[in-house]
């Protein structure tokens, strides 16, 4: 008769990967399913083998950096599919019909910046301010709900992730519009403001909700193990 593990050695897994410092659930699903099956393998050779042993020889075959190193992987994966996507509908932004709508943006930033005035500087500054002031707390409440739930999942830090980084790219746009702009800083302006509000459209109208999505589907299926 094959030797199995019990469900305590698998808590004993649980406890084991927390400790390594995995904290998405999905991922410790993961791992444990593989540490499990990996132990078993090596009862089937030599049922002596003590359960601790066993789980130090498969946790030494993750390398120096344990399991950091398979999380930082699957984030990676992650992030480069949502930027894909990014990439695409980002895209789309410059074929018909789409282009319509980035060229009227263009000009109507280019006649903000090419025509300064004080007012125009201070609901500039405004937007800005409320830009910022909205994500982060979107991203404060995303932080509370997540504290909420029973599990966190590698989808929430991903969404974090993504959620962060128009608060991070706004810090590099100047706090004011240009008094006496040349051609250069006008293009250079317009252009990189113009992706800027194309990329917070994309990603508050189709990656935030497709990750919240995949979040929803991905603790429906967790509910079930």
């Amino acid at each position: 008769m094959e030797k199995r593990l019990t469900n305590q050695q698998i808590e004993q897994l649980f406890d084991f990967t927390k400790k390594h410092l995995v904290e998405h659930y999905d991922v410790q699903v993961e791992l444990v399913d593989h540490l499990a099956n990996a132990i078993e393998d090596q009862w089937k050779e030599n049922p002596n083998i003590l359960f601790e042993d066993a789980l130090q020889t498969e946790f030494k075959k993750f390398g120096i950096f344990g399991f950091t190193g398979l999380v930082g992987q699957k984030q990676s994966a992650l992030k480069n599919h949502y930027w894909k996507i990014i990439k695409k509908e980002f895209i789309s932004f410059f074929s018909v019909p789409k282009v319509i709508i980035s060229v009227v943006l263009f000009y109507l930033l280019f006649q903000l910046y090419s025509n300064p005035t004080e007012m125009r500087e201070q609901v500039w500054f405004i937007l800005k301010c409320i830009l910022f002031i909205a994500t982060l707390l979107l991203w404060i409440y995303q932080s509370r709900q997540l504290k909420k739930g029973k599990n966190k999942y590698l989808l929430h830090s991903i969404n974090n992730y993504f959620i962060s980084i128009p608060v991070t790219f706004i810090v590099f746009f100047s706090s004011s519009v240009y008094r006496e702009p040349n051609v250069f800083q006008l293009l250079l302006d317009t252009t990189t403001t113009t992706i800027y509000i194309l990329f917070v459209v994309i990603l508050f109208t189709k990656i935030i909700p497709l990750i919240k999505n995949e979040i929803r589907l991905t603790e429906q299926k967790f509910q079930k193990i």
